[in-house]
């Protein structure tokens, strides 16, 4: 089976992610262009989530 390359900028910015949603809610894709845009999504989600889980660590949360 081919792997899919997508071409789709990774959003950055939580601004950028919220656009890229909206977009992504009233856009008529389908097939793989639909898989590259939400992919897109969730990996800046992602890494969003990242960056504010090392902002605010919580105490003692490494002993569980």
């Amino acid at each position: 089976m081919a792997e899919l390359t997508c071409m789709v900028p990774i959003p950055t910015t939580l601004q950028e992610i919220d656009e890229a949603v909206r977009k992504f809610q009233v856009s008529d894709l389908d097939g793989s262009d639909l898989y590259c845009q939400w992919q897109a999504i969730r990996d800046a989600s992602l890494e969003q989530l990242a960056i504010e889980t090392d902002k605010n660590p919580v105490a003692g949360g490494d002993s569980y």
